[in-house]
């Protein structure tokens, strides 16, 4: 006795490949955002332990992996074909909060708890690794329908 094959527009199916897209995209964006971590903590420390300033070694860190990690996740991650002139402020917007919530962080956990800068550091990202996610794919690399011409069309 065989089992009919279920065709590809079964709700199911649908499901299962909605599932597999999303799971790609978040496979994706963790395996950049391991190597943007790599370079953002390599730089930190080496600038950290060689100035003694979290506000230097943030920043060059920052930027450091910053110029990798636009060009990654708007291509690799989101797949994104809007213009630099759209997503490059958007971006550098949560580049610049999410520098200040993590050296805030750094300065009250390194303060605070017995946790070193480095470690305060790699918890601080750690924790907004996901709100991370979640804004650059709502607000920051958005795919939004094409403007209609004045035709309708």
């Amino acid at each position: 006795m065989s089992v009919p094959a279920q065709s590809e527009s079964t709700p199911r199916a649908q499901t299962l490949r909605d599932s597999m897209r999303t799971s790609f995209v978040l496979v994706r964006y963790c395996t950049i955002s391991l190597i943007t971590g790599v370079i953002d903590n390599l730089t930190f420390y080496l600038v950290f332990h060689a100035t003694g300033s979290i506000a230097a070694a943030q920043t060059a860190g920052r930027i450091a992996s910053m110029l990798f990690n636009y060009r990654a996740v708007r291509q690799a991650v989101f797949c994104s074909d809007q213009h630099h002139h759209i997503l490059l402020p958007r971006y550098l917007s949560l580049v610049a909060v999410n520098a200040l919530i993590s050296y805030t962080g750094i300065r009250l956990l390194s303060a605070f708890t017995p946790l070193s800068v480095v470690q305060s550091k790699l918890l601080m990202e750690t924790l907004m690794f996901f709100a991370n996610f979640v804004i650059q794919r709502v607000f920051i690399f958005t795919r939004r329908a094409p403007a209609e011409g004045p035709s309708g069309i």
